[in-house]
């Protein structure tokens, strides 16, 4: 029943056993709310504990947690995944939270993860035989955004696709490019929470220098990224939190903790800035931790990055 109010006015409202009892009922409601509080204070208490021992189990919960801003609560760089590939369990690590920016405007946060080694051999770009450049012609091309590597990376296609990207630009060979995209044949739970992110990579001074900007979802690092040193043009580009804490200070030097294996042998692994001085070499980390260049065309180690947003 609803409740009535009684407009109590001096020498005018009777004073009847009615409008007493809305005053007694109303009193013991008030204690009755004060008892339903009384028991819903610790159910509140046991929901706020069980909400901050919360740990995700699916990748959708990660990536809601990082759409609302609570990666950093949740997670730590240097914190590992198990990450299905190709049917098989690989180990990866959170590199950074919240460094990379989403391209769609609608979000604001993101989780960086690598595979912890080098999940397998590929060449970065073919060799050009029609390219004015006679390096290019027999070496590869050293420009990321042109790169076969790049492409497969990105592409989910059961049967890579190659898609030329100049007048001169050839198909990879060999493997992965035989094969499916990289996105085909990661875990597709995984795949359905990542989004692409703003990132930038210095040109060599062939290509006139400068910066290249693109969008992925999947990338190889930078060397900026990795040993938070300069080479050509790096504006916007920032060390990864996951590699900057291996050294004390920025350096091309040999640090272990960048070494990564294919299976238990210490590999050479991409990165995808080029040595700026050559139209032909791209930078890579060596087996040592020391930065170095191979010719685009040949096979060395690949370890994708990719981003939850």
């Amino acid at each position: 029943m609803t409740y009535v109010r009684t407009n109590w006015v001096d020498d005018v409202t009777p004073l009847s056993a009615t409008n007493m009892n809305n005053i007694e009922d109303g009193l013991i409601n008030t204690n009755n709310i004060e008892e339903v509080l009384t028991n819903i204070r610790p159910r509140v208490a046991a929901l706020e504990v069980l909400t901050s021992n919360f740990q995700p189990t699916t990748w959708l919960e990660v990536q809601q947690l990082s759409r609302d801003g609570k990666g950093e609560e949740y997670f730590e760089v240097g914190d590992q995944f198990m990450v299905d590939y190709d049917g098989s369990p690989r180990l990866c690590d959170i590199i950074a939270i919240n460094q990379d920016t989403p391209t769609d405007t609608l979000y604001s946060y993101s989780i960086t993860i690598q595979f912890h080694d080098v999940l397998l051999t590929s060449m970065f770009d073919a060799s050009e035989p029609s390219n004015p450049d006679a390096n290019r012609q027999t070496s590869g091309n050293n420009r990321y955004i042109h790169s076969g590597i790049k492409q497969w990376l990105n592409s989910a296609d059961t049967t890579f696709a190659w898609v030329s990207k100049h007048a001169y630009d050839v198909a990879p060979t060999g493997t992965p490019y035989t094969g499916s995209g990289f996105l085909k044949l990661l875990d597709q739970d995984l795949v359905a929470v990542l989004g692409a992110v703003n990132k930038k990579v210095a040109k060599a001074t062939v290509d006139g220098g400068g910066q290249d900007t693109f969008s992925d979802k999947v990338f190889l690092l930078s060397k900026k990224e990795v040993y938070g040193t300069d080479e050509g043009v790096v504006t916007g580009e920032v060390a990864y939190p996951y590699y900057s804490q291996m050294a004390a200070s920025a350096t091309d030097a040999a640090v272990p903790w960048r070494v990564k294996y294919l299976e238990t042998i210490a590999d050479i692994w991409w990165l995808r800035s080029p040595n700026v001085s050559l139209s032909y070499g791209s930078r890579h980390v060596s087996t040592t931790g020391v930065v170095a260049a191979s010719f685009a065309n040949t096979d060395q180690g690949v370890v994708p990055v990719f981003v939850i947003v």
